[in-house]
């Protein structure tokens, strides 16, 4: 949108509309439409909980650097919440509440933000897995794609994979035993060297299985790994505060790669500002595009923070399964894959679950040649090396192409860490809707298009009479219950702040809890 663009205002009240056409700065918030909700919709109590990560204002740190728990609790319990677990390093808490208490904890001022905590689920192989017998060891063909063969490397402890998973066939004669640590990241999953599924095993073997003349091998043979059992036996769904608790561990044990053949539907700020506060830390996260076969998006692979995996056939043709959108970045075997499985058996699966452990492999095998690099360089040197499939450049089926492992590390030793490319930045936003009004019970609704690379975006009301309420959802407009952010404060003064958020379509409404006037929306990125 060019700076002299003009928006267009709709007001759809009742049987009657008018348009007005306001000049404002590029890339202003568009209003969509307005219209109105009983109150008793807003203010309906329900006997039901909901599980809600809860982060806090930085006061609540008691004056130190580390989060007080102590104090969390104490606002926590005075609510009538029940609270769950800390997640360490994101100045949070995971809670059960009611409206009551939900209502309640967002009227203390220590409360930064409230969010429901989506479920994240195991990327389940898309075809029948068939169990396949080596005679002497077979090197699947997505080892050679990727150019494992290529790129050789005998000190398994230069860089560690973590694979959060079913757990691990700890004992399998072709996997890592020795190097290989592990644990559960809650009771009812079961013992992490324990797989009753087999998923994490087949993953594991992508990455790592040895060159030991039987069975398959691994794109970093016997690499060292950290396992994390997030999902039981049967696979059953999990959090997404789980699965930050989980990153949290695949830290602690020293690793450098994380693999998520995982995900769900559901964005979440807090799950997208923890991913990249772990970037940001110096992990690199590897994650599952989904397996949809459409244009819908899968988190945590498609916040910007986590690299997101598509899956190529034999051929190095699309798979059909494969989700497609504009935060695929990379592609990778994974259909019909060969890799370990329990009990010291191999089978044959499909899936971007299948995908991401050649890309989390490959990362692993160039940054072991060049640990003198950021996580951030071994990434773009992946990223401008991948053999360029379907449209030419970056694009929403195969990313910037499929992984090579050989080219990536030719790049960096012709061109240094920093040869792999600088994505750039943006071009500032700061500007304002002024004058705004909304009666009673009524909503306001606007979108807004995020370009690719904002690292923080604002929304703020402030100013006029009344009482105003902001909402802002990413993907899909916000209602009384579903929300990327409400801080639900007195009066019109209120604020929605986000680390490098999604681009695409943000929704922000505003809603009427009484009758306003005179409010200024300031939105802001850069």
């Amino acid at each position: 949108m060019s700076i002299n663009k003009r928006f267009k205002l709709s007001n759809i009240a009742a049987a009657t509309a008018m348009t007005l056409s306001l000049p404002t700065l590029a890339d202003a918030p568009i209003l969509q439409q307005k219209a109105t909700l009983h109150k008793a919709k807003i203010e309906a109590k329900s006997a039901k909980s909901n599980r809600y990560i809860i982060h806090f204002n930085q006061e609540l740190t008691g004056g130190k650097a580390s989060f007080n728990d102590f104090m969390a609790l104490n606002y926590l319990f005075t609510a009538g919440a029940e609270p769950l677990f800390s997640l360490n390093g994101q100045k949070a808490m995971v809670a059960e509440l009611d409206d009551f208490s939900l209502e309640t904890l967002r009227s203390f001022s220590s409360i930064k933000s409230i969010e429901i905590d989506p479920k994240r689920y195991l990327s389940p192989a898309v075809k029948s897995a068939k169990t396949i017998i080596p005679f002497a060891q077979s090197t699947p063909y997505g080892i050679n794609m990727v150019q494992g063969h290529l790129l050789s490397q005998t000190n398994t402890s230069a860089r560690k994979v973590c694979v959060i998973d079913t757990g691990y066939n700890l004992g399998h004669p072709d996997l890592p035993y020795g190097n290989v640590t592990g644990n559960a990241n809650n009771n009812a999953v079961g013992r992490w060297n324990n797989d009753g599924n087999g998923h994490g095993t087949h993953v594991a073997g992508t990455i790592a299985a040895e060159n030991n003349n039987q069975g398959v091998v691994g794109v970093y043979p016997g690499m060292d790994l950290h396992i994390v059992k997030i999902f039981d036996d049967n696979g059953q769904w999990t959090y997404a505060s789980n699965l930050i608790n989980a990153i949290q561990q695949c830290k602690d044990a020293g690793s450098h790669v994380v693999n998520m053949s995982l995900g769900g539907g559901n964005y979440s700020n807090s799950e997208n500002t923890a991913m990249q506060n772990f970037v940001d830390g110096g992990l690199m996260l590897v994650a599952a595009a989904g397996n949809d076969g459409n244009s819908s998006k899968s988190y945590p692979a498609s916040y910007n923070s986590v690299i997101s995996v598509a899956s190529v056939t034999s051929s190095e043709s699309r798979s059909s399964f494969s989700q497609y959108n504009d935060q695929v970045e990379i592609a990778a075997p994974g259909s019909s894959v060969n890799s370990t499985y329990p009990t010291n058996t191999y089978r044959s699966l499909s899936g971007t679950s299948m995908a991401t452990p050649h890309v989390a492999g490959v990362a692993a095998l160039v940054w072991s040649h060049n640990t003198q690099c950021t996580n951030q360089e071994i990434r773009a040197a992946l990223n401008a090396t991948a053999k360029d499939k379907g449209a030419s450049g970056r694009d929403n089926y195969y990313g910037y192409g499929i992984v090579k492992a050989k080219d990536a590390a030719d790049h960096i030793a012709a061109n240094g860490c920093q040869g792999g490319g600088d994505p750039g930045g943006v071009t500032p936003v700061n500007g304002s809707l002024p004058n705004l009004q909304g009666a009673q019970n009524g909503w306001t609704h606007y979108t807004w298009d995020i370009p690719q690379g904002v690292k923080e975006m604002s929304l703020r009301i402030t100013g006029g009479t009344g009482d105003a309420d902001l909402y802002v959802r990413y993907n899909a407009q916000p209602d009384a219950n579903n929300y990327t952010c409400r801080p639900w404060k007195n009066g019109n003064e209120e604020q929605c702040v986000f680390t490098n958020p999604n681009s695409g379509k943000w929704h922000i409404s505003l809603y009427g809890y009484n009758a306003y006037n005179g409010v200024t929306l300031q939105y802001a990125y850069k």
